[in-house]
């Protein structure tokens, strides 16, 4: 009642400062802080006359058919010392003088400034949200508010906000009542519970252990009969977390029983998803309905306190009681502001359950995976990473990523947005030596990390093992410009080394040579041999071919028995004469098969760029038509096309 005391006064003084200050203001403007200064006063009157009841959340209990309580600890939180009033839109009407002390608010400016310059900016934005939102006011909100005092560090203390009321119920102001720190000591054991609960769940603990130890400190502090924790996510089965149960009960046979009955209640998804505490059972349970405790305890009254820490998931927090004293407000509101804690508590353990899920995702990929800094440096490898290198995993941190793609970063950097979705990676190719001294290539993928201001903080690098790939790309490329049988370049390359040669011979100025070659008597090995045979005597034909050549000459098989060779950068035809002999020698003696010698006897025509012509397919054509007059002088010799070099 003191402090409905308090405020009434507050508001007398402050309608006569405003009588004597505004001048200022126009008629309308006077005429519509008045009333409302004036409405204020009426419903502190109506209050001061009708309620004795010294906490405005008292009315929480109206709905209770038998008064009943929570057994409140030993020392309970005084009364809130900071006081002030203000409209919906934050500007303060009037405070007590602990305003002035705490906020550093100047109380000469009252209905100037507004709390929201002493508010944390998202709290006061959520706050207002919430209470600007509802068709119907709550009771009372109660919230662990941020605050900014001017030229002193922010703090976090707990608040109540009670809205106020006309005759016509309409919300026309808000009470705020904060608890000093100093005056919440009995909160102090809880606090550094929550403190260390948070360092263990960073120590690696589970969440449903600490949320286990909640439920045991408050059962030994508050003496609740029974307290549990269950979370939901839409689209899957409830969760109890944690319970606690202050007398013996046996919960493997009656709990989980009460449990599978309990979370597939309406009743229950619709108490997770409420915006405030809630009164569940205010009686023991009538026969029939949601029973919110296991049989065999007898408890008075079941609250709710609502936990909400994703988009798509939330919970609650639920307190049994029992003895006939009503409920103690401010234990209610203490139990919300721990609510708070709770979410925070639960949503850091989600994180850090995810975080760890990440890393031992990370760490078990086949894959080697790394992080480096900015400039390339490694600071985390996965054990595909190190095992690869056959290092240590510590042992690598620090050092330089070889492979970092710094030219191709550096290109990036130099547009105007670098990490726009179409280049949001550098992908290249890396060659590896692995443990057991086996080439390997591998995919490289650079990506970056970048925070929440959307600055570049370190780089993520994905090795994808693509030897395999490459080694049967590098195959298929290879049969498709060799020939199958003696692996010599075919049609296609030998076009290709054609055209590449000519235009080397132009730029030199040199002279090139084409041979056309056929064996006189293969017709007669297939016959009388087989083609086994005569593929044999192919191969064999090649390799004497290939070694009368230079590495930078071309052999190739064009079909069936015919072959070509390319000599380029000549000075002089003898030189051509010379490479013709020498083919004509090495094919001489027999070839051996076994017990059978196959003698081999070979015809070549020669055409020479730039005499005979400049163009490839001419060329070919020349040297042909030169390869069937050799035939005709007898085979085992070769033939220019132009005839004044044969006689030579």
């Amino acid at each position: 009642m003191a402090i409905f005391n308090q405020l009434h006064h507050l508001l007398e003084k402050s309608l006569r400062d405003f009588q004597a200050k505004s001048s200022d203001l126009s008629d309308t403007q006077e005429q519509e802080l008045t009333q409302a200064l004036h409405r204020l006063t009426g419903r502190l009157t109506e209050i001061l006359s009708t309620n004795s009841d010294p906490y405005p959340t008292a009315e929480l209990l109206s709905g209770c058919s038998q008064p009943v309580s929570l057994r409140a600890p030993t020392l309970l939180p005084e009364p809130p010392q900071i006081h002030f009033v203000t409209s919906c839109d934050g500007v303060v009407l009037m405070a007590n003088e602990v305003v002035g002390d705490v906020l550093g608010m100047d109380l000469g400016e009252i209905g100037q400034v507004s709390i929201a310059d002493y508010v944390a900016h998202e709290e006061w934005e959520i706050l207002r949200n919430h209470l600007c939102a509802l068709d119907v006011p709550p009771k009372l909100l109660n919230s662990m508010l941020t605050i900014l005092p001017a030229g002193k560090p922010s703090r976090t203390i707990p608040c109540v906000v009670t809205p106020m009321v006309d005759q016509s119920q309409k919300v026309t102001a808000w009470h705020w009542g904060l608890t000093l720190e100093a005056e919440y000591s009995s909160s102090q054991p809880f606090s550094q519970l929550m403190q260390s609960l948070e360092s263990q769940l960073y120590a690696g603990q589970s969440l449903d252990v600490c949320l286990t130890k909640i439920c045991d400190a408050l059962v030994q502090a508050f003496g609740f009969p029974f307290v549990w924790v269950a979370t939901v996510r839409k689209g899957s089965v409830p969760q109890l977390r944690a319970h606690a149960i202050a007398e013996a009960f046996d919960w493997e046979s009656q709990g989980a029983l009460w449990w599978s009955e309990v979370s597939q209640q309406a009743e229950f998804f619709q108490a997770c998803e409420a915006s405030e505490m809630l009164l569940l059972s205010s009686c023991l349970s009538p026969k029939g309905g949601m029973v919110w405790f296991p049989p065999g305890l007898q408890l008075h009254q079941i609250w709710s306190i609502p936990l909400s820490f994703q988009e798509n998931c939330s919970g609650m927090l639920v307190v049994g009681s029992q003895g006939p004293q009503p409920v103690d407000p401010t234990v209610l509101g203490w139990l919300q502001a721990l609510g708070y804690e709770i979410e925070r508590l639960i949503a850091h353990g989600k994180q850090l359950d995810q975080w760890r899920l990440q890393s031992v995702a990370l760490g078990s990929v086949f894959d080697p995976i790394c992080v480096t800094d900015t400039q390339g440096r490694l600071e985390w490898v996965n054990e595909a990473y190190a095992a690869l290198h056959g290092s240590a995993t510590q042992s690598l941190l620090g050092f330089p990523l070889s492979s970092f793609p710094h030219a191709e970063l550096q290109v990036r950097r130099s547009l105007s947005d670098p990490f726009t979705p179409e280049f949001n990676f550098v992908k290249t190719e890396v060659l590896q030596t692995g443990t057991n001294g086996q080439s390997l290539v591998f995919e490289q993928v650079v990506t970056p990390l970048l925070n929440e201001r959307e600055n570049l903080t370190h780089f993520v690098v994905i090795w994808h093992d693509v030897t395999a790939r490459k080694t049967q790309e590098l195959m298929m490329k290879h049969q498709a410009y060799h020939d199958p049988l003696t692996d010599l370049p075919n049609r296609i390359m030998f076009e290709d080394r054609l055209e590449q040669a000519l235009a080397q011979a132009r730029r030199n100025g040199t002279l090139l040579a084409l041979f056309f070659l056929d064996l006189d008597n293969f017709k007669t090995i297939n016959d009388y041999h087989g083609h086994q045979t005569g593929d044999r005597v192919l191969r064999i034909v090649a390799e004497r071919l290939t070694t009368c050549v230079r590495s930078t000459d071309t052999v190739a098989r064009l079909c069936g028995d015919e072959f070509t060779v390319i000599l380029q950068g000549l000075e002089h035809v003898q030189d051509i004469r010379q490479v013709a002999l020498k083919i004509l020698e090495c094919l001489i003696p027999p070839i051996r098969l076994g017990k059978e010698k196959i003698p081999i006897q070979i015809s070549i025509g020669i055409s020479v760029y730039p005499k005979d012509s400049t163009d490839p397919h001419r060329l070919v054509e020349i040297a042909d038509q030169a390869m069937y007059r050799a035939k005709e002088c007898g085979g085992q010799c070769w033939r220019f096309a132009t005839s004044e070099w044969n006689d030579e």
